[in-house]
């Protein structure tokens, strides 16, 4: 058994089932970045926190450079280059984007590589700075571009803060989105009334930042209004009420320069807070959506505001922004004429104004690589029509932060991307603040937001296919799910990794099947790689249908990878004669996600035939042909052997299994291809991609192919040893003493000890085959071959369903050159359990020997 495969096989449950349980797990964060001594190749471990960034790299000409490697990008913080941990190019489908989604989901292995995504839109408006009627313009913009411009691949949400206004995430219905636009309003005042009467707001500002020459002029200004303060604080302080036109002209004007800059300090620190509410409440709703993957392309509406005292709040925003990855696109809604009803400013004044109002915008679109529509009002169509026609392409690259930037959580840090290729360009964001240490609620949390993403997540590869087979016992669809997925190694603190995954029925969209669990994640990375592949694998049940799958896989340190897959689940219980899918033997293992074989060694496969009675299998036919990719000639071709007919729980089944020789076969990639005919009619046609390779599958390293290489913590992760845990505590009997004394030692990987509580354990209760299976792999971890055969002998005997003792004996029997003794004990195991698919394929790549 290879290493990956036997670390899986330690963590099942009971054979035939293998569902997963709901559990929780303990999100710690740490940091496990470390160095290979050996060339300094570096590790990404599990745990570790990675900032993320988002780059478009363009040549010269302005075309996206679509072959970047690894190390031609930078990160430079501090004057240091971080090293890079993550890196992946994200491409726009060629062609249409529903043919390139409906080959994705529908294809025979289910990846994350390459999966097609649409645009990501959040329309914001900043209702406290657009003036009433100025909406209008920006509302009939928004409506045309997402009436003609948001394709269905896309997903748009829409804003208005702060509220009242629309909330609408992201979805694909425009409809919803259009209408949500007519509660967008406007309530920016650029006059305001203050005690010593009515000034711009600009005015306040200039003022408040000590122009005494504006101040002059606004004192003559409101000295002209009767009902301005200015000038009449001497009449009230002596009681009269005489001409106030007369005693304004006696008012000391250093005590009237003083009453409106206090008034206009006023002014400002209400604007202040208006502008500090709104960057607060859009900081808090774009990190709402920083665990939805994706280049989010925020477009903010807005006429601008004073950023002179709300500078912390801006650079909140673009710490938000580079989480979630948004880039904003600002529109300058300001309209450069006059607005009436408002005060007049000269030319100059009103040019600063323009310009005051402006910075913010261009600081949000500068630090996070978007854009500035300067005078949008003018053209805002025009400007919302290009967004549409930018390129998708893009690079995501994950960097561990600085110690500086984890010592002071939230602080921006600025860092500096360059690409070393002569003539590319890149644009990215300035920086980004590594956010508040993650809690478990951020657990789930994140893994509901992946479920119902409108894209799949990319961070981790992810790599699935199914199988479908019959239950024996009741005759419904049984899918096997097997996935791959590339993750951190695992680290003293974290060794395993979160796993969901949903089954909707495409009809109505109602859950169908679903399961939470973990796998493990891997010892070591894989080779020229810095991470590492992990196997996982689960059974489920459903109704004949059509579904849609999405299955998800978070690593302790945050990263998140999803797949979805179309998978229709054909009837295996009815009057006439159906099959099971076509499985491969393949060098990965069993029921791998993608097949693989070897020229000298040959390539094997079996199908389960399913009738209702004996006489309609009896003139049962199948013939595997292996067939070159683009080709309809077949290569080699061979008539299957057929087992004797089983009766089973709703009817009877025969299997059925083949062997090519491939010894005259170059290597490549093929299609094996089997066809089943029964009482001389067709009745499937099943086929399976496989690759080809030359020579003979590696052997296994000294660490695969030695069992003293397991680790307590995946015999302790399975749901055999959880179970046994928990019926021990709850338990008074004498042998509950001993198991919780013999885990504990056995978690300390005190092996012998741990053995000798066990052994006492199971005198006392003989009927436990959880005590047996932990037992054997006690012995094993002492060094007593001999004592762990015994013990995984007896928990096969105590429970002949528990196909993880099976294989664990074949294996032991394996390890001693006893093959005989190894196909003798996954035989036992299939008469108890004929349709366990893991002891089939392992019991033919045994005899293939």
């Amino acid at each position: 058994m290879s290493r990956s495969t036997a670390v899986f096989f330690v963590a099942l449950a009971f054979a035939g089932s293998f569902r997963l349980k709901a559990e929780a797990t303990r999100v710690a964060w740490a940091r496990g970045f470390r160095l290979q001594a050996e060339g300094q190749q570096p590790i990404f471990r599990s745990g570790v926190e990675l900032v993320r960034f988002d780059l478009r790299v363009t040549d010269a000409d302005g075309r996206p450079v679509t072959d970047l490697r690894p190390d031609e990008v930078q990160i430079v913080e501090d004057g240091k280059v971080r090293p890079l941990l993550l890196f992946q190019h994200i491409q726009e489908p060629a062609g249409a984007y529903a043919d390139a989604a409906m080959r994705a989901v529908s294809a025979e292995v289910t990846t994350n590589r390459g999966t097609p995504r649409g645009h990501l839109y959040m329309l914001i408006f900043d209702q406290q700075h657009i003036a009433a009627g100025n909406e209008q313009i920006a509302r009939r913009a928004a409506e045309a571009f997402i009436r003609t411009r948001v394709r269905p691949s896309d997903r748009i949400a829409v804003f208005g803060v702060p509220g009242p206004g629309p909330q609408i995430g992201f979805t694909a219905d425009r409809t919803r989105a259009i209408a949500a636009l007519s509660k967008v309003h406007g309530t920016l005042e650029r006059n305001v009334k203050s005690p010593a009467g009515e000034m711009s707001i600009q005015e306040a500002y200039e003022i408040a930042s000590g122009n005494e020459r504006l101040a002059t002029e606004v004192i003559g200004r409101l000295s002209s209004n009767l009902n301005a303060d200015v000038g009449t604080a001497a009449s009230f302080t002596m009681g009269g009420t005489a001409d106030r036109g007369a005693l304004r002209a006696s008012d000391d004007p250093a005590a009237a320069q003083r009453i409106i800059q206090e008034n206009a300090r006023f002014v400002v620190a209400q604007a202040d807070s208006t502008s500090r509410q709104f960057l607060q409440r859009m900081s808090d709703l774009i990190a709402q959506y920083r665990d939805i993957e994706g280049r989010k392309t925020v477009v903010l509406f807005s006429e601008g505001f004073h950023d002179q005292n709300v500078t912390r709040e801006l650079e909140q925003v673009a710490a938000a922004a580079s989480e979630s990855y948004a880039v904003f696109v600002a529109m300058d809604l300001q309209r450069r004429a006059g607005d009436a009803g408002q005060l007049e400013l000269p030319s100059t004044d009103r040019g600063m104004e323009i310009q005051s109002r402006l910075q913010p915008l261009s600081a949000l679109a500068a630090e996070t690589d978007g854009t500035l529509i300067i005078d949008a009002a003018s053209h805002v169509e025009a400007a919302l029509g290009r967004l549409a026609d930018q390129s998708q392409d893009y690079y995501l690259v994950g960097f561990t932060p600085s110690d500086g930037a984890t010592s002071s959580r939230g602080s921006y840090r600025r860092v500096n991307v360059r690409v070393t290729r002569p003539g590319a360009r890149v644009s990215a964001r300035t920086g980004y603040a590594v956010p508040p240490a993650v809690a478990a609620s951020d657990r789930r949390r994140a893994i509901d937001a992946a479920i119902g993403a409108p894209f799949v997540q990319q961070a981790l590869r992810v790599d699935y296919t199914t199988y479908v087979l019959r239950n024996d016992d009741n005759g419904r669809p049984r899918v096997i799910l097997t996935l791959n997925a590339n993750l951190p190694v695992r680290d003293s603190q974290h060794d395993a990794a979160d796993i969901v995954f949903v089954v909707r029925d495409t009809r109505d969209g109602h859950v169908a099947a679903s399961g939470t669990g973990t796998m493990p994640l891997p010892e070591r990375p894989d080779p020229g790689a810095i991470t590492g592949t992990s196997r996982y694998r689960v059974q489920f049940e459903v109704p004949p249908g059509s579904y849609l799958m999405r299955a998800i896989v978070r690593e302790p340190g945050g990263l998140i990878g999803s797949g979805d897959r179309r998978l229709d689940v054909r009837s295996v219980t009815g009057p006439d004669v159906t099959t099971s899918d076509l499985v491969l033997g393949s060098a990965e293992g069993a029921l791998p996600v993608r097949a693989e074989a070897y020229v000298s060694d040959g390539l094997g496969g079996l199908i389960e035939a399913y009738g209702r009675s004996p006489e309609q299998l009896a003139g049962l036919s199948v013939t595997a042909s292996l067939i070159p990719a683009r080709s309809d000639q077949a290569a080699i071709t061979a008539q299957a052997d057929l087992a004797e007919t089983q009766q089973t729980g709703t009817g009877v089944t025969r299997r059925a299994r083949f062997a090519l020789p491939l010894t005259s076969i170059a290597p490549g990639s093929y299609v094996a291809r089997v066809r089943v005919r029964a009482a001389g009619e067709d009745v499937a046609d099943l086929s399976r991609q496989v690759e080809i390779h030359a020579g003979s599958a590696p052997a296994p390293t000294a660490a695969q192919n030695d069992l003293l290489r397991f680790t307590s913590r995946d015999v302790l992760a399975s749901d055999i040893v959880r179970r046994l845990q928990t019926g021990s505590r709850q338990s008074t009997a004498p042998a509950s003493g001993h198991v919780q004394r013999g885990l504990e030692l056995f978690a300390s990987d005190r092996f012998a000890e741990a053995a000798g509580e066990l052994q006492q354990a199971l005198k006392l209760d003989q009927t436990s085959a959880g005590t047996a299976f932990v037992l054997g792999w006690a012995w094993h971890g002492a060094g007593d071959e001999r004592q762990a055969i015994g013990a995984w002998r007896a928990a096969a005997a105590i429970d002949p369903t528990l196909v993880p003792a099976h294989l664990a004996l074949a294996d032991a029997y394996l390890k001693i050159s006893q093959p005989a003794l190894a196909q003798q004990a996954l035989r036992a195991g299939l008469s108890a359990l004929p349709g366990a698919v893991e002891l089939q394929v392992r019991l033919a790549q045994i005899e293939k020997r």
